[in-house]
């Protein structure tokens, strides 16, 4: 979220609370809230001033409303170099599959799924994994982890800033029945 954004985002809610405030103050009977209002509206600067505070709510919420309503882009792929030559990108597609054949290599890892981050440290993987039960859990989520990261180093060029394993599931082993 930009600077721009929170900034009038907090001026939007400090309007909203003080208007929340007043209409309390009234619901309770108390009648300091309306007479703050009509001392406001007695005079032509006083109309001239709420007239301008009812303008930037309603600017400020059409603002909030079509900046929470934009679509946002979608990340596609993450830079990996840029010189005079050129620019080198890898798709994020591509990095998953670099991610997939990186955890096939790790005994006990039933199914994956990952997701994709680009950070200014580099990248962050999410790991949702399902994995054979009779594998130790931390043994396993540190050679995905290694694993992932050494690939995506090597085969893609890329700094992976964290890799971060979520095991969701345990697979459970068909039993072999004898007849």
């Amino acid at each position: 979220m930009s600077t721009l954004l929170k900034i009038v985002l907090f001026v939007y809610n400090l309007l909203l609370l003080i208007m929340a405030a007043a209409i309390l103050g009234l619901a309770m009977g108390r009648p300091e809230p309306l007479n703050y209002i009509n001392m406001a509206l007695a005079t032509t600067e006083g109309r001239m001033i709420s007239a301008a505070a009812a303008i930037l709510v309603i600017a400020l919420t059409i603002f909030v409303l079509i900046s929470l309503l934009q679509k946002r882009p979608k990340q596609t792929s993450i830079n990996i170099s840029s010189s005079l030559n050129g620019q080198v990108s890898i798709t994020i597609d591509a990095i998953k599959v670099i991610i997939m054949k990186a955890v096939k290599r790790v005994e006990g890892v039933k199914e994956i799924r990952s997701a994709v981050k680009d950070s200014p440290e580099g990248l962050i993987i999410t790991m949702h994994m399902m994995i054979n039960p009779e594998h130790s859990v931390p043994e396993m989520s540190k050679n995905v982890q290694t694993a992932i990261k050494e690939s995506l180093e090597t085969i893609g060029g890329l700094t992976v800033a964290e890799v971060r394993v979520l095991v969701d599931d345990f697979a459970v082993a068909p039993k072999s029945t004898n007849l």
